[in-house]
């Protein structure tokens, strides 16, 4: 089972990755390729992928590279003739549909909206619980879901029962924190409770033998309640298991694994468009609302901070020596060795499971669409904080990148006649983040201090932009639904 967060000691060992593979890779021989030493670097460190596989997985590594840099010129290029980034999206997937049928370029074009569209969802949901940046890096929402319908059906039952309780969902997401905590208002009583929904019970006993949740009652789907219950005496354990809150007498209402996860899909679905011919939703409309979303998601992504929070904690009061590369790379913008460093330490930490929340599957281009990112903004980020690019401008450069490299992404998936995923939602934000906390540090404390200092405060900007932009992208979105339903009834 994945988790959610990331612990200090694999954020620091992939740091240390980072920090080997550039002084491997500044000591390779002058006839070494970049594409050979990202084959040797997979080879030496994936014992399970073979040499065949490690070759391609490169040859892809340094292909995407190369799109995504040339795709970032163009963006650049439109811009200053004043074309705006969406709008070169929408005439990059035009290019790319060359060859495709209008039926095939109207059902990708869904895809790509629907799944972008749920992504910005899940990052807005994600943001409004965040006061700081920090989000849950799971796209797995129905254990906080379940936390919130637990405690609000136990707090009904409270009023049905004119009991004075209140149920409390904490939010917190450090190792072994409450999750919630029931009390009892007249009598200042209070329970606290840890909430596991896994797939299956094993599953749940797994994630509970993780963490030491002392003094906390551990709620568990009910179909699963017995099997974990049983589990736990046997060993002798005194934890107490069961599926529901009870506080004062006041018993809220449990909850299946399989409940959970059909309230998530309505959640994240809700308002997402069916699958219609473009009868009624026109390949344009659908090639300017990717366009739109792919904005709305460069906003959210900025306003997501987790990763290089997590980098700069283990940075906190030591003196680093700058690597003269990285630093040059930041300052100059020749920085293709740095984004083949990065992808190569991202790709083997994703194909060797040492990252929870970054499933072991991801395409390589997406993997190197993660450190491309990484690498861009921590270029802009440094920029904003020696005052080179406002918070405005810095954001907008930001957006570009993204979009350069969702047109990238897409135009292979047009170009393969079909989607290759995308639905990755705030992960990908903390992935980026990681990627420039490594870089920003690998340049030394000065400057990894700076950058942090600089994300946190766009972080804040970016989160109060992102949430309006979401909010006129979804009013925009309901109004095209609107539009589509009357087709349909009339």
């Amino acid at each position: 089972m994945s988790r959610e967060y990331m612990e200090e000691k694999e954020c620091h060992g992939l740091n240390q990755a980072f920090l080997e593979n550039l002084e491997s890779y500044k000591n390779r021989d002058n006839d070494v390729s970049d594409k050979e030493w990202l084959k040797r670097l997979i080879v030496k460190k994936c014992s399970h992928i073979s040499v065949e596989q490690a070759e391609a997985e490169a040859a892809e590594i340094i292909r995407s590279i190369e799109a995504y840099d040339q795709n970032l010129a163009s963006v650049e290029e439109a811009c200053i003739h004043g074309v705006s980034k969406e709008k070169w999206l929408e005439d990059k997937l035009q290019e790319a549909a060359i060859g495709l049928s209008a039926a095939q370029y109207s059902t990708i074009l869904q895809n790509i909206d629907n799944v972008l569209y749920q992504n910005n969802r899940e990052l807005a949901e994600a943001l409004s619980r965040s006061s700081d940046g920090h989000v849950m890096m799971s796209r797995n929402l129905d254990g906080n879901i379940a936390e919130h319908m637990i405690a609000r059906t136990t707090e009904l039952q409270g009023y049905i029962r004119n009991e004075n309780v209140k149920v409390e969902v904490r939010g917190v997401n450090s190792a072994n924190s409450v999750d919630v905590r029931a009390s009892a208002l007249d009598t200042g009583k209070f329970q606290n409770y840890q909430l596991k929904f896994g797939e299956d019970a094993k599953a749940t006993i797994r994630l509970i033998e993780r963490g030491n949740y002392n003094n906390q009652q551990i709620v568990v789907p009910a179909e699963q309640m017995e099997e974990v219950r049983a589990y736990f005496k046997l060993k002798g354990s005194e934890k107490t298991i069961t599926d529901h809150i009870e506080i004062n007498g006041v018993k809220g209402r449990s909850f299946t694994k399989a409940e959970m996860k059909h309230l998530q899909k309505q959640a994240q679905e809700d308002g997402i468009m069916p699958v219609l011919d473009d009868y009624y939703y026109s390949t344009k409309e659908y090639a300017l609302s990717i366009g739109k979303n792919a904005g709305v998601m460069a906003l959210q992504m900025a306003a997501v901070t987790t990763g290089i929070d997590l980098v700069a904690r283990i940075y906190q009061g030591e003196e680093l020596h700058a690597d003269e590369m990285v630093e040059g790379a930041l300052r100059s913008g020749a920085d293709t060795g740095v984004k083949v460093v990065a992808s190569g330490t991202l790709h083997v930490a994703v194909r060797n499971e040492m990252i929870p929340f970054l499933p072991k599957s991801l395409s390589t281009n997406m993997i190197t669409s993660i450190a491309f990112v990484g690498i861009e903004n921590t270029k802009i980020l440094l920029n904003m904080a020696e005052g080179k690019l406002s918070t405005v401008k810095g954001l907008d450069h930001m957006g570009r990148v993204t979009v350069s490299m969702a047109g990238g992404l897409w135009c292979m998936a047009l170009a393969k006649g079909a989607l290759e995923g995308f639905a990755l939602g705030g992960i990908m934000g903390v992935g980026v983040g990681l990627i420039a906390g490594m870089a920003g540090y690998a340049a030394g404390c000065g400057v990894g201090n700076k950058i942090y200092v600089a994300a946190k405060k766009v972080g804040q900007g970016a989160k109060k932009l992102a949430k309006k932009a979401f909010s006129d992208l979804r009013s925009i979105k309901d109004r095209w639904m609107n539009r589509i339903r009357s087709a349909i009834v009339n």
